[in-house]
């Protein structure tokens, strides 16, 4: 009898921690959604038009990658992630997402906060040209 108990348990046991190892996994790749962006970009020397882009946080090789997609999921271009390793106040979400322009309209920065980290991708806007009369 004392030895079906310690079975079960351990059966118990082996069954739960499996369960509980698996949901802590984190996905490879988090969906930030479609992102206006409101003012045209540059990116590599080459001009991106304003519009709406769909946009995706991969981890690759121990490097974070904002993916940009047009909206026919066609992959543009890849910016690396600036990382700052440290605890949020965000509780048990998956991720905040913030979107805000920085020094005087120069960039457009996509900002994803984490339990962990705080994830920053800046892209360069175009300048304006002057109308002309």
């Amino acid at each position: 009898m004392r030895k079906t108990v310690i079975i079960l348990m351990f059966i118990l046991f082996f069954t739960f921690s499996v369960s509980a190892d698996e949901a802590i996994v984190e996905p490879d790749e988090i969906n930030l959604g479609s992102i206006k962006f409101s003012r045209s970009f540059i990116h590599n020397g080459k001009d991106y038009n304003k519009g709406i882009y769909k946009v995706t946080l991969k981890e690759k090789d121990r490097e974070f990658l904002f993916n940009v997609f047009n909206p026919t999921d066609e992959l543009l271009f890849e910016e690396v992630a600036i990382v700052k390793v440290r605890r949020s106040r965000i509780g048990k979400r998956k991720f905040l997402l913030r979107k805000s322009f920085m020094r005087g309209y120069e960039f457009f920065r996509i900002k994803v906060t984490t339990p962990d980290k705080v994830l920053m991708g800046y892209f360069l806007l175009a300048k304006s040209k002057p109308a002309t009369n």
